[in-house]
């Protein structure tokens, strides 16, 4: 009896804390603190020498990054024709204007050959 007890015990706590960590809010990247700073340049050549060190080294981490708008879409912007960060409004942005912008780095696209921050908002 006192195994069962324990055993459920043991569970309860397991399941609360679980359940804490799976319904978390999602982090405010806006207002956190980046984990780097670098510029655009930089950071693209890192993964163009060692794809797997640089996913590892960024992966879930805030990046502030300065560069030249290279491309403006309905989604977001793309910097230096090698790194596309998802912004809600893309509407005052024009291609050639040099800006920093911080975002969650979450991946690099293989098959377009761009590395995609989320989350992006621009620094001032």
């Amino acid at each position: 009896m006192k195994k069962v007890l324990i055993a459920l015990v043991l569970l309860l706590v397991v399941a609360y804390f679980g359940y804490n960590y799976v319904m978390a809010p999602p982090k405010n990247i806006s207002t956190s603190k980046a984990d780097f700073k670098l510029n655009a340049a930089d950071f693209s050549k890192e993964f163009s020498s060692n794809l797997a060190d640089a996913e590892k080294k960024y992966g879930e981490k805030v990046v502030t990054l300065k560069g030249t708008i290279t491309e403006v879409e309905t989604g977001g912007i793309t910097l230096n024709k090698s790194v596309f960060c998802k912004l809600d409004d893309t509407a005052n942005l024009k291609t050639g204007t040099i800006i920093s912008v911080k975002g969650l780095f979450i991946g690099y696209d293989e098959l377009l050959e761009v590395i995609k921050l989320d989350q992006c908002s621009i620094e001032r």
